[in-house]
């Protein structure tokens, strides 16, 4: 008999386990992290399949869901009021993306540019302190602001420009574009903070060497900047797009039912509206489809079309 086929006699080495001595048992570990994983599955995604599944039903609060296949998008595709909601979305939509990408950019390179690290740290705390104000009680003071005895009416009777005073949140004219000034001036903390980050995180190398070839500030911040934050600007455009689709509490507040009539509708107020006023909750679960699959749509082309690539020094990036 050969030597290497010998099998050695005696007990086998027990396997040596790779986990601190100390530490809890595998039992207990996976059992804490099912805790939180059935909470997930029970208040995230059964609703949102039970979601998925009665956009294709009729179902009326308080009574049985009924299979009519795409009878709720067809009536959405005629629908005159979702139609004005979309309009007003879009309308909207195109103001906060470009204040929402351009002014907290603004506001970041204006602290990128400080000399004084004290200077920009105290700048990037006074950008996160109006966070913790309840977005609630924002519009709320907004509301105030827009109502008769609110700063704009009182500061154009001052100025004694009576004739442009109007009901600012009750004009059609200008109910929409009331709502859009919400926040004003814009400089959003999360969104300069995040273009802060990104410029922060610019080699001082690069830097330099922009700077030996002769780039003023414009420059700089055209082809040097620009490229090298457009990861913060993909993901802050994502960010923006689902607010604005998802959000309508402010409008809630402002105008209570998008009015006036349907100027300030949006299609998650009316699938809110459908679902909660009108008891067609079918009717509102095909709204809120639509809007998943707009938004998911949008995502993924977007990081389709932007691609973006780490920058590494003697390496052009896209």
């Amino acid at each position: 008999m050969n030597a290497s086929t010998i099998i050695p006699s005696g007990p086998r080495p027990a396997r040596r386990s790779n986990r601190p001595p100390g530490s809890p048992p595998l039992v207990l570990i996976y059992g804490l992290l099912a805790l939180p994983l059935l909470f997930l599955l029970v208040f995230n995604y059964v609703p949102a399949a039970s979601a998925l599944y009665h956009a294709f039903t009729e179902w009326d609060v308080g009574a049985e869901s009924r299979w009519i296949g795409l009878g709720n998008f067809k009536a959405l595709s005629v629908d005159p009021v979702f139609r004005q909601s979309l309009w007003n979305l879009f309308r909207l939509g195109c103001f906060v993306l470009i204040v929402n990408l351009s002014v907290p950019f603004l506001v970041a390179e204006m602290i990128f540019h400080l000399r004084s690290e004290r200077a920009r740290y105290a700048c990037r705390v006074a950008l996160v302190l109006p966070m913790v104000v309840p977005g609630v009680v924002v519009f709320m003071i907004w509301k105030y602001i827009y109502s008769d005895a609110g700063l704009v009416t009182e500061g154009l009777l001052a100025l004694g420009l009576r004739d442009w005073v109007y009901g600012w949140l009750s004009h059609p004219k200008t109910a929409l574009w009331a709502v859009a000034f919400v926040g004003f001036p814009f400089a959003h903390g999360v969104h300069a903070l995040i273009y802060y980050a990104g410029l922060a995180n610019i080699s001082p190398d690069i830097l330099e060497a922009a700077e030996v070839d002769g780039l003023g500030p414009i420059g700089r911040i055209v082809r040097i900047h620009v490229p090298l934050i457009l990861q913060q600007a993909k993901l802050l455009l994502i960010i923006t797009v689902i607010g604005v689709v998802n959000g309508f509490e402010a409008i809630l507040i402002l105008t209570e039912d998008g009015g006036p009539g349907y100027e300030t509708l949006v299609p998650g107020l009316y699938m809110y509206q459908n679902g909660f006023t009108y008891q067609r909750m079918g009717y509102a679960c095909a709204i809120g489809l639509l809007m998943l699959m707009f938004l998911l749509a949008f995502t993924i082309s977007l990081n389709r079309l932007l691609k973006t690539e780490r920058f590494e020094p003697g390496r052009r990036g896209t």
